[in-house]
């Protein structure tokens, strides 16, 4: 025998013919990549016309005939070709052809596989059974055999995989499982693949990643998981991958990221995020990734870029931001990187795209001083103030010092609610206060002494209409998306007395802090009135559900996984009026609503029983739905 068949793969056809003998005499080179790993295999292949030849729903018959000299002991690569209708695949494989390495049965709508199919084949390596009806896997297909490199078994029906089929795979190097329908993984089902370089997920259904998955995957490079149905990273989820090289995590649901999601992938290279709904990064989100290379977060909800993002990112060459909601960038954010190539297009500012770090920088530079001086004269939510003392019982506000705070007035002059100035035609309350028409609200911004018509800088805007959550059920004990945006007929006009409060989203790490400032109208500590002439404010620590329910269990009948606690429990907090209001927290000067101010227990005395805590609304889990609420054109 010739020492090249004792190399090269003959190419088989499987089918049932009508009388025809096809020989393999025909020799052909072929060269494709898959994964990390370059082919290049000659191999003698049996050629048959599809327009000839007419296949049965089962295999009746293999064509043995190689050549003069040449038995089925040398045959090492076998390939049902596409349209072949292979409905079962059996040992009849390894029994005639005991040698093989590579089995190939591609789109031939194969849809299942016997538990012994491969008991025979001791020296197969490569399995692709890629672009079948596959729904299930035999948990011992594998078992026989421990020198498996690669195993393909993309674009089939499968939904989850048995927990122990790669219980003996230490040499297999590259999985590929995209394009199925997996919404489950066990645990444990790839701490085996210590070899293990390229893992394909792409296109199913996993809802979530489990760390566990990769708990011994040093050796892996390529990890995709583009196209399923992820909605956030856990702390430290790759922490196991410190040879990582691309993690692809594209076309997910992923809004929420943490400062210590990436932990552990010190050398990854390329980062895809793109075509997600992430709203804000974390500060030091990436601080981890020291060989960053490239990263793709275009096609998402980002408004702005912290300028420290890119501080330990001296080999980061390429970052893609288009199509967000970006502002503006402080060109300070690539000092310390290698970006030659930087794309904005389709942003609220910054239309960029751009290969030269110079021009980037100017650019930028131009931008972010366009976009600060816009900031000055009308956008600033940055106010610096000193909030002290209580809305029950407590000093009153200062004049301009919560220019954000609205008071909401019904037909006949009369205050109902409180509200949070965020945008120049948005307005946040709460839903419960959502009682009357829009037609019939007011909307008084500058305002300090309610009863002070004439003051000067109080403005009164009409109400356009009124969206309220959709989840929001009054029929219900519980105060689940207890909130509401009225849009204005026209757009404010900003001065001293009126500016807009900042929106934090989930990532922020202001939604650690544990204290916040409430403002707003409602009663003071006077039985007899209803509500306060002038605004006060109250510092109030922020607590967990948990803590909030053992203060008073009656919390837990109001409260949801959407709302949050706050209260000092000694005898001053929100109360009755101040419903609709913000619960804000600062950043340096900045002010961020943190949440609205949504229910109290009653108390005989003042209407409230500031002896506990209040319930909030916590604005966190509802930033998306704020910024996607369309505003109407003004009439």
């Amino acid at each position: 025998m010739s020492e090249i068949l004792k190399i090269c793969f003959i190419f088989l056809m499987f089918y049932e013919a009508k009388g025809q003998v096809v020989k393999c005499d025909h020799k052909y080179q072929n060269y494709w990549t898959t994964g990390y790993k370059n082919i290049n295999a000659s191999y003698y292949r049996c050629d048959l016309s599809t327009k000839q030849a007419n296949y049965n729903e089962k295999l009746t018959r293999i064509d043995g005939q190689h050549g003069t000299g040449h038995s089925d002991a040398d045959v090492k690569w076998i390939i049902s070709y596409k349209n072949h209708k292979l409905r079962s695949f059996s040992s009849i494989f390894c029994q005639k052809f005991p040698n093989l390495e590579v089995i190939q049965i591609s789109d031939a709508e194969l849809e299942s596989i016997d538990e012994d199919s491969l008991s025979n084949c001791k020296n197969l390596n490569h399995l692709y059974l890629v672009g079948n009806k596959i729904q299930e896997i035999p948990e011992n297909l594998l078992t026989q055999n421990s020198k498996f490199t690669i195993f393909l078994i993309s674009n089939n029906q499968l939904t989850s995989l048995p927990e122990n089929l790669f219980l003996n795979q230490k040499e297999l190097e590259d999985l590929d499982l995209d394009d199925n329908q997996i919404n489950f993984l066990p645990s444990n089902i790839f701490r085996p693949l210590v070899k293990l370089e390229v893992l394909y997920l792409d296109n199913n259904k996993l809802q979530s990643i489990n760390p566990e998955w990769f708990v011994n995957l040093q050796n892996l490079k390529l990890l995709s998981l583009r196209g399923n149905q992820i909605s956030e990273i856990p702390s430290k989820c790759f922490g196991a991958l410190s040879n990582l090289e691309k993690l692809w995590l594209f076309e997910n649901r992923i809004k929420n990221l943490k400062f210590d999601s990436f932990d552990g992938l010190q050398n990854l290279q390329t980062l895809g995020l793109y075509s997600n709904e992430i709203s804000d990064l974390p500060v030091g989100v990436f601080n981890q990734l020291n060989n960053l290379q490239a990263l793709n977060l275009s096609n998402n909800k980002l408004t702005t870029i912290h300028s420290d993002s890119f501080d330990v990112h001296s080999q980061l060459t390429a970052v893609d931001l288009e199509d967000n909601k970006i502002n503006a960038i402080d060109p300070k954010v690539i000092d310390n990187t290698a970006v030659s190539a930087l794309k904005m297009t389709n942003n609220s500012c910054c239309q960029l795209d751009t290969e030269n770090k110079s021009k980037i920088k100017a650019n930028l530079k131009k931008c972010f001083d366009n976009y600060q001086a816009r900031q000055l004269k009308i956008e600033s939510c940055s106010i610096q103030t000193k909030a002290q003392g209580t809305i029950i019982g407590g000093s009153e506000v200062k004049r301009g010092m919560f220019p954000w705070i609205a008071a909401l007035i019904a037909p006949r002059n009369k205050y109902f609610c409180g509200g949070t100035l965020i945008s120049k035609r948005k307005v946040v309350t709460a839903a419960h206060c959502m009682v009357f028409l829009a037609r019939d609200i007011t909307v008084l911004l500058g305002v300090h002494r309610l009863k002070k018509k004439n003051e000067v800088g109080r403005f009164p805007y009409a109400v356009q209409s009124i969206h309220i959550h959709p989840d929001w059920n009054p029929h219900t004990d519980t105060y689940d998306a207890d909130i509401a945006i009225m849009v204005l007929e026209t757009e404010v006009t900003y001065s001293k007395y009126i500016q807009p409060i900042c929106l934090m989203y989930a990532n922020s790490t202001l939604a650690t802090k544990m204290e916040g400032v409430a403002v707003g109208y409602g009663k003071d500590g006077d039985p007899k009135k209803l509500h306060s002439i002038i605004p006060k404010s109250i510092n109030l620590p922020i607590h967990q559900n948990e803590d909030c329910f053992l203060k008073n269990y009656e919390l837990a009948r109001y409260s949801s996984k959407r709302t949050f606690c706050g209260g000092a429990g000694n005898g001053t907090g929100v109360c009755i009026g101040d419903s609709g209001s913000g619960l804000v927290v600062t950043d340096g000067s900045a002010y961020y609503l943190r949440g609205v101010v949504s229910a109290s227990l009653n108390n005989m005395t003042y209407g409230c029983d500031v002896d506990t805590y209040s319930i909030f609304t916590n604005i966190l889990h509802f930033t998306d739905w704020i910024n996607e609420l369309p505003v109407e054109p003004i009439f």
